[in-house]
């Protein structure tokens, strides 16, 4: 994304780092973190540690697309065929063919479980949208926040 360096572990990454370790930033040294469906390729056990880490090294903003529990569970079961299957990759990610494990979805947030969990790492103003949502509008959400 233009503006952002991409911190993942590909190897086109702008910095090839798998997010369970500490960030190579200073505390407070980055204006703002976007991470768009990354929460899902995480143990819920992992993410508290990683949202942690986030706070120490962000001064403002950060915005996680996320794919919401509830609204995966409605799109799953009320949905047309392709949105049924858009439910079951909202749970699990697309397994139909061997990827990466760290691709597929380990745990899949609500949105007030989210909220708490960011509440109580320190975050402000927490606010959920769909506005500007990549993937699946009515699965997704984004939640906006500062430190």
């Amino acid at each position: 994304m233009e503006g952002f360096l991409n911190v993942d572990l590909c190897e086109t990454a702008d910095i090839k780092h798998d997010l369970r370790n500490t960030l190579p930033f200073e505390d407070k040294s980055v204006d703002e973190i976007m991470a768009v469906h990354v929460v899902e390729s995480f143990y819920q056990w992992e993410f508290p540690n990683i949202l942690k880490d986030w706070y120490r090294v962000l001064n403002g903003k950060l915005t996680i697309e996320f794919t919401e529990l509830n609204a995966t569970i409605f799109l799953y079961l009320n949905g047309n065929e392709e949105e049924t299957q858009r439910g079951h990759w909202g749970l699990y990610g697309d397994q139909s063919v061997k990827v990466d494990e760290r691709v597929v979805h380990h745990y899949v947030y609500e949105k007030s479980e989210l909220y708490n969990l960011l509440a109580n790492t320190g975050f402000k103003n927490i606010k959920f949208t769909k506005e500007g949502i990549n993937h699946v509008p009515a699965r997704d959400w984004r939640v906006i926040c500062f430190t």
